[in-house]
């Protein structure tokens, strides 16, 4: 069955704006309304269809090769072959090639609830809890520290918005280890050296100031990153990663500053 790619684009005004093929459709946010945070973890995505339980034929209820109903658990793959949003039953990186016919197609992937994130992430924990299977087999162990470790990595790469968007651009192939436009990074370059100068001779109060005026940068390039992945333009996401890259470092070292004085 031929199915429509739609592309969610950012919009400022109430309208949810998408292109099928050359075609601009506006499409209201109430119509692309989801009960998604009532629904069943395993059902919120394709990559993780709904399963039994492979020992007693039980429905698997999240993404986890766990099951409540006869305490079977399995390890889950390596890191790199497991999708971290698919993994809390959040839209993929990759929607537009991977939606079903009942899949939110609309969202932008970065953008994540953190309040909803951590509460599937606490739902599965407490799923796969080494304390919880310390005592069953080694191999039953061995599993449940495996997918608790493998939770614990992804959740903290998509808690943070840097991690994500980097996780994202390396789901799409893209290297974030430096700048195509070397005069852009410079430019870059010159404004965090001038700011940590500013930094290394402020006291008290200015350094609360400059502060607040990073984390209106950090605030800045973040709405960079969210737009940058929106369009899938990759290379201003990349931009924009590194630009957080470089302000966060700004940040860390200007709050220790305040603290040890």
């Amino acid at each position: 069955m031929h199915r429509l790619r739609l592309i969610a684009q950012p919009s400022t005004s109430t309208r949810s704006v998408f292109f099928i093929g050359k075609r601009m459709l506006h499409v209201s946010p109430q119509s692309c309304k989801r009960t998604q945070d009532t629904a069943p973890l395993y059902q919120l995505h394709a990559r993780w269809p709904k399963a039994n339980c492979p020992s007693c034929n039980a429905p698997l209820t999240t993404s986890l090769p766990t099951c409540n109903n006869c305490g079977y658990i399995a390890p889950l793959p390596s890191s790199s072959k497991v999708d971290y949003f698919a993994l809390f039953g959040l839209p993929t990186v990759k929607t537009n090639e991977n939606i079903s016919e009942t899949e939110d197609i609309t969202r932008n992937a970065f953008n994540v609830d953190p309040k909803e994130l951590r509460r599937r992430f606490l739902q599965l924990q407490k799923l796969c809890h080494p304390d919880r299977w310390a005592q069953k087999s080694p191999e039953a162990a061995e599993a449940a520290a495996g997918q608790s470790a493998l939770l614990n990595k992804a959740y903290q790469t998509l808690l943070s918005p840097r991690k994500r968007g980097e996780y994202i651009l390396s789901q799409h192939g893209v290297d974030i280890l430096e700048a195509d436009n070397m005069d852009e990074e410079q430019d870059l370059m010159l404004q965090v050296m001038e700011a940590r100068e500013e930094l290394e001779e402020a006291e008290g109060e200015e350094v609360k100031e400059l502060l607040e005026v990073n984390r209106e940068r950090i605030e800045k390039a973040t709405m960079e990153l969210e737009n940058a992945i929106a369009y899938e333009d990759w290379e201003e996401a990349k931009r924009a990663v590194i630009r957080l890259r470089y302000w966060e470092s700004f940040q860390r070292a200007g709050t220790q500053q305040d603290v040890d004085h």
